[in-house]
């Protein structure tokens, strides 16, 4: 019994040391063969540091997809009506004061519209719509140069999907957060729709201004008329409008409206779209809008109001009516004390602008 032990532990020690043996002959042997490929000097020093970026690469990505997750929840749902809802707004009395959101459900179909709305658009917007996918790398480089060019911000980097996820998903807060969770929602949504089904989406639901929410509600209410039926000078109005609809809003102040088509004339010019004799009448003849006599609307505050409903209102609900503070007779007695004071004392205190609360 013993003499079967010892020879079992002999055995053991002999395999045990045979394996250790032909394991550091294996690692000599893949030392040797691994250094035929050692890289030195600025190789080596390449190697490392695109190694290392690898590696802080793909954890930034792990937090950045991290930090999107959250957004992807609201794709689960009935995304595409969620923002669907009217929203009629009342003052301390109980008279209406404006609406805002999706109040008529028109909508002209991309292939029925004219050409010109569709350049002007892309002109000025996203003119490589069409060949990337969300995120528009070369045309965000294009504008963080020229912003730091001009000392200011002269473009935006967004494409159209990006504002589009913006519009469906998130809110108007300029945080980091929300800058990536719009380049993913961006990737989401080329993923999940057609350019086509997009560009329809982004033209029916941006705001325009005045209350009215897509291209053909502005139209309408700006000209009088169905975007099918826009001249050159009105779609190049109306394409002004995406990057701030309350400031260029052509009812409120037509000569930074007709200022903002100038614009948009030179980007179609600049796009290669069309050329300077084609824009030239546009130029000398800008667009009218419908006159609406002393209709007057609160829009900074139904503005401001929209995006407070838009941040409490349930799921499912598509027509709502928001009681307000507002007084319009107290309105226009601060307006008209802030107008009095400003004649009175602004160059004296180097002001232009001023504000009152109540």
């Amino acid at each position: 019994m013993a003499s079967a032990a010892l020879a079992v532990d002999a055995w053991l020690d002999s395999s045990l040391y045979e394996i250790g043996f032909k394991a550091r002959e294996f690692w000599e042997a893949a030392t040797i063969f691994f250094r035929r490929f050692r890289l030195h000097g600025w190789r080596r020093a390449i190697i490392e540091v695109l190694s290392e970026g690898f590696t802080m690469g793909a954890g930034g990505f792990v937090v950045l997809l991290a930090l999107a997750m959250p957004a992807f929840e609201i794709t689960a749902g009935d995304w595409r009506n969620q923002g669907d809802f009217a929203v009629t707004f009342l003052d301390r009395y109980g008279n209406e004061i404006g609406q805002r959101g999706i109040i008529q459900r028109d909508s002209v179909p991309v292939d029925e519209m004219p050409d010109i709305v569709i350049k002007a658009v892309l002109a000025t917007e996203d003119r490589r719509f069409f060949d990337h996918y969300g995120i528009d790398v070369l045309g965000l480089s294009r504008a963080v140069f020229e912003n730091v060019r001009a000392n200011s911000v002269v473009q935006g980097g967004s494409s159209i999907t990006q504002q589009l996820a913006k519009n469906l998903f998130l809110s108007n807060e300029r945080t980091l957060e929300r800058k990536i969770k719009e380049a993913f929602l961006s990737l989401w949504l080329e993923a999940n729709l057609s350019k086509k089904d997009i560009l329809q989406l982004y033209l029916d639901r941006a705001y325009m201004g005045g209350g009215t929410f897509g291209i053909e509600a502005a139209a309408d209410f700006y000209f009088g008329k169905s975007v099918k039926d826009l001249n050159l000078a009105e779609a190049a109005m109306l394409a002004g409008l995406f990057k701030a609809p309350t400031k260029y809003a052509p009812h409120i102040n037509l000569p930074a409206a007709r200022a903002r088509a100038n614009v948009v004339l030179s980007n179609l010019v600049d796009a290669g779209f069309m050329t300077e004799g084609q824009v030239l009448q546009a130029r000398l003849h800008p667009a009218d809008v419908v006159d609406r006599g002393e209709q007057k609307s609160p829009d900074y505050f139904l503005d401001w109001a929209f995006d407070e409903v838009k941040k409490i209102a349930k799921p499912g609900q598509h027509s709502l009516v928001a009681h307000t503070t507002f007084d319009a007779n107290i309105q226009k007695a601060a307006e008209e004390s802030v107008e009095f004071h400003l004649r009175q004392f602004g160059k004296e205190y180097n002001v232009t602008e001023g504000a009152v609360v109540v």
